[in-house]
């Protein structure tokens, strides 16, 4: 895909996102790891919690790419290659933790604020303008998963124990995915060429990662139907 010339209004967008991704990349998980000093037992359960956004984004990939009838169809087809195989290097990086492996075969409840963030891209992949649900999806969520790769494996680079399976998804994260929201941000781009308001594309991206960041610190923090499985009374 072809890198244009960004609009004015592209710094603005960034500008916006600039503090909500600091913010994410501040979350207890992401300091943990970066620090290499994660507690099995909350790193077990953040994994199990956080799975479904990880499983089900071929799926939304999927349905952007039946909405898309001009510019982005090779980037979505690419893009789906890519995220079947994240699903393993996810279930992956939960063996090295000690995850397992049932507790990612069978599904568990979604902690709250993890099921909002799931169904906002869900809904956003299905119904929002084009330009919106890029910009939530491949623009704000893979932007971000290249940064989170790159401060986690500060720590768990010198992670012995989980070896190079354990770090599979944060090392391609961290290698590759600088790619693909530059190229979707293409798609959003020639969406607001084509009618779209910026507002829509910066409020959908500001949303998702707010999103995002919660559910990130409550699936490290909390996982309470796991916990109880585990746990029982």
């Amino acid at each position: 895909m072809q890198v244009t010339p960004h609009p004015s209004w592209v710094a603005s967008l960034n500008a916006t996102l600039d503090p909500i991704q600091r913010a994410i990349l501040d979350t207890p998980v992401i300091e943990d790891a970066a620090e290499n000093r994660l507690q099995a037992d909350r790193i077990q359960d953040f994994l199990v919690a956080f799975y479904p956004v990880v499983r089900d984004f071929p799926q939304w990939l999927q349905c952007l790419l039946d909405r898309c009838l001009g510019v982005g169809r090779e980037f979505f087809q690419d893009n789906i290659r890519v995220e079947r195989r994240h699903d393993a290097m996810w279930r992956a990086m939960g063996a090295a933790f000690g995850v397992p492996p049932e507790r990612f075969q069978v599904q568990e409840p979604m902690a709250p604020n993890v099921g909002a963030f799931h169904g906002y891209l869900t809904e956003m992949c299905r119904t929002a303008p084009l330009g919106a649900a890029v910009s939530a999806t491949n623009y704000a969520v893979e932007g971000i998963a290249q940064k989170i790769s790159e401060k986690a494996l500060r720590g768990l680079s010198r992670n012995t124990k989980i070896g190079p399976k354990g770090r599979w998804w944060l090392e391609e994260h961290a290698k590759y995915d600088d790619e693909h929201p530059v190229h979707a941000l293409e798609i959003v781009k020639d969406c607001v060429k084509r009618g779209e308001s910026v507002k829509s594309v910066t409020d959908a991206a500001r949303r998702s990662l707010t999103l995002m960041r919660d559910a990130m610190v409550a699936a490290y923090h909390s996982n309470a139907p796991a916990l109880a499985q585990r746990h029982p009374a």
